[in-house]
């Protein structure tokens, strides 16, 4: 039995016609037959759908600029300046500005979160704070001179005491 269903399969392969490479390997009715028309509207849509999405990016990159703005009103800093950010602290319900005066000795650029790294020493401790430049918690920024330094980062300042840590103002 095994062996007359194989040869049926072998004689319904035989009847087969070859096809070439001209006719289509699938045929179909006309109803189901791709036309000029389909294709385009085919595209048409694809089409649509990119440029939804290229709006749809455009319009969340606006939101983003809008909750994000960068500020205009701050001076120009640099690494060596000497500053006072007033800064609002939220303590407990209530708030209050607090004035930060130090040294500039590092600036993060990158855009929106543009941040400034200020060190200052008071009463024989050096702090260091970060500000981030963009946000609401900053107040105003002020300052009070410039200094003359060859580099972006001052971060050997922290290893340098009393008069060592001077630096050279510019006039």
């Amino acid at each position: 039995m095994a062996e007359e269903k194989n040869e049926a399969t072998a004689e319904d392969i035989k009847e087969q016609p070859i096809e070439t490479a001209a006719e289509p390997v699938v045929e179909k009715s006309e109803a189901q037959a791709p036309t000029k028309q389909t294709v385009s509207a085919v595209k048409e849509k694809e089409d649509k759908k990119k440029t939804k999405e290229k709006v749809k990016k455009s319009t969340i990159i606006r939101d983003l600029s809008y909750f994000s703005e960068v500020r205009k009103d701050l001076p120009e800093i640099k690494p060596g300046d000497v500053l006072r950010v007033s800064y609002r602290v939220i303590e407990g319900g209530k708030e209050r500005i607090q004035i930060f005066e130090g040294t500039v000795i590092a600036i993060k650029n990158s855009g929106v979160s543009k941040t400034i790294t200020v060190r200052k020493t008071s009463f024989g401790i050096a702090v260091e704070r970060i500000f981030p430049l963009n946000s609401k918690l900053v107040q105003g920024i002020e300052v009070k001179k410039h200094s003359k330094v060859r580099r972006a980062k001052l971060y050997y300042l922290r290893e340098l005491k009393g008069k060592a840590a001077r630096l050279k103002e510019y006039r």
